[in-house]
C-alpha cells in the first residue's frame, strides 16, 4: 500500500478525521436549506497548517454524496489567493455557478445519448440560458443576481470561499448580500479565514460576523481522540497498525497540530510494520526533513532561548497578550522584543502584543532542534 499520509496535500475526503462539532453543523445548514429554504453560512478560521482547506474539501463531499439526498446542489469552490474586491468576488462566483452547470448539461447530454429516463433528466436541468446571462451591460453583481434568478431545480447552492483573508473591505461586505439575497435556491456560504479573521468580522464587520452565528469554529489542535481517528482511518481494513502507545507518543510531540501530525504519520509509515511508540520516535528525523520546506524559514535566526520564549507563550492558548502576562511567563523584556523582531509577536498598543506565528512553528523548532518537553496547556 503507499504510503496514505500525505502533509503536502489537503486531506482526501475519505481519510478526513475530527472536526465533529463543524461537521454537524454543516449538515444541519444542509437539512436547513432544503426542508426549510433556508439559507447560512459556516465560517473556520485558525493558523495555517490547522486543516482549513481539508474541511472545506470535505464540506463538499458532504454536499455532494449520494447520502446527502442532494443530486441538484450547486458547488462553487474557489481559493481566493490575492487581492480581491466585490467585483472581481461575484465574477469569481459567476464563473464557478456556470461551469457547474454546464458540467450539467454535458451530463444530460450524455443521459440522452444513452436514452435515459425523462423524469432523470428533469431532475439535473436547472433551467439556465448560457447565452442570456452573458451581458457585458450589466455590472457583476447584477449577472450574479440574474443568473440566481434564472435557476430552476436546485437544492441549494453552496459557495466555497477559501482564504477569504484576501477578500477587500467591500468584498467582505457582499457576503451578507450573496446569503441574504438568495431568490429561489438557498444559498449555503462557507468561508474560512487565518486566526484574526473572525475577530476582524466581529470588531469591523458585525453585520456580516451574524451571517455565521452559531456555526463559527477556530479550527486547533486535535484532541487525542481525533488524532487517533485522522491516523486509524487511511488505513481501515488492514490489521491494526497504530498501536495506542504509537498514537499516544505522536500526539505528545505534536501536540495534535494537523500539519504536524500528518509529517509525523508518514515519516513513520512503514508498510505492514507495527506504529508503536519506539517506530514514531525513530521516525522524527524525517518528520522534521518533511516539514523543512514549509516551516524551517518561518523563523530562521532564533535562538533556542527564542524557540523556548515562543513555546512559553503558546502553551497559554492566546492570541494576544500584554506585556505583563508575557514577563510573568518568565520570557523577560529582551526576548520580548526578539519575538517581535522575528514576526513570532506583533506590537498592537503600548504594552500589547499579538500572535503573529502559528504555534505550530514553535512545536516544529522543538522537534527539530531536540528541546525536550514542551509543557502541556
Amino acid at each position: 500500500m503507499y504510503n496514505p499520509y500525505d502533509p503536502q496535500n489537503p486531506a482526501k475526503p475519505d481519510y478526513f478525521g475530527g472536526r465533529k462539532q463543524v461537521l454537524k453543523a454543516v449538515q444541519d445548514r444542509i437539512d436547513r436549506a432544503k426542508a426549510q429554504h433556508q439559507s447560512g453560512g459556516i465560517l473556520a478560521y485558525g493558523h495555517r497548517g490547522v486543516g482549513k482547506t481539508s474541511l472545506i474539501k470535505k464540506i463538499v463531499d458532504i454536499a455532494t454524496s449520494p447520502e446527502s439526498g442532494s443530486e441538484n446542489a450547486l458547488i462553487v469552490y474557489r481559493r481566493i489567493s490575492k487581492q480581491t474586491d466585490a467585483e472581481r468576488l461575484y465574477q469569481l462566483l459567476i464563473e464557478g455557478l456556470l461551469e457547474e452547470i454546464q458540467g450539467r448539461q454535458t451530463k444530460i447530454q450524455r443521459l440522452k445519448a444513452v436514452a435515459a429516463k425523462v423524469s432523470s433528466i428533469k431532475l439535473l436541468e436547472f433551467g439556465v440560458d448560457l447565452k442570456s446571462v452573458d451581458n457585458s451591460s450589466q455590472s457583476q453583481y447584477q449577472r450574479w443576481r440574474s443568473l440566481l434568478r434564472s435557476l430552476q431545480n436546485a437544492d441549494f447552492v453552496l459557495i466555497a470561499l477559501d482564504d477569504a483573508d484576501y477578500l477587500t473591505p467591500d468584498a467582505l461586505g457582499e457576503l451578507k448580500t450573496i446569503v441574504e439575497d438568495s431568490v429561489d435556491a438557498p444559498i449555503l456560504l462557507v468561508v474560512s479565514g487565518g486566526i484574526s479573521f473572525e475577530r476582524g468580522l466581529v470588531d469591523e464587520y458585525s453585520p456580516i460576523a451574524r451571517v455565521f452565528s452559531g456555526a463559527s469554529t477556530n479550527l486547533g489542535e486535535f484532541t487525542r481522540e481525533e488524532t487517533k481517528e485522522v491516523l486509524t482511518k487511511p488505513l481501515e481494513g488492514k490489521a491494526n497498525l497504530w498501536l495506542e502507545d504509537g498514537i499516544d507518543e505522536l500526539q505528545r510531540l505534536t501536540f495534535g497540530y494537523p500539519y504536524l501530525v500528518q509529517c509525523v504519520a508518514s515519516a513513520s509509515y512503514a508498510g505492514d510494520r507495527t506504529l508503536d511508540a519506539s517506530r514514531v520516535k525513530e521516525a522524527i528525523s524525517q518528520a522534521v526533513s518533511i516539514g523543512k520546506s514549509w516551516l524551517d524559514h518561518e523563523i530562521p535566526n532564533a535562538s533556542d532561548q527564542d524557540v523556548l520564549s515562543f513555546s512559553r507563550l503558546i502553551n497559554q492558548g492566546k492570541h494576544s497578550f500584554r506585556s505583563a502576562e508575557i514577563t510573568n511567563l518568565g520570557v523577560r523584556s529582551v526576548y520580548i522584543g526578539r519575538l517581535v523582531k522575528l514576526g513570532v509577536l506583533k506590537q498592537i498598543s503600548r504594552g500589547r502584543y499579538v500572535l503573529q506565528k502559528s504555534p505550530i512553528v514553535a512545536t516544529y523548532e522543538h522537534l527539530k532542534r531536540g528541546l525536550g518537553e514542551r509543557t502541556p496547556k
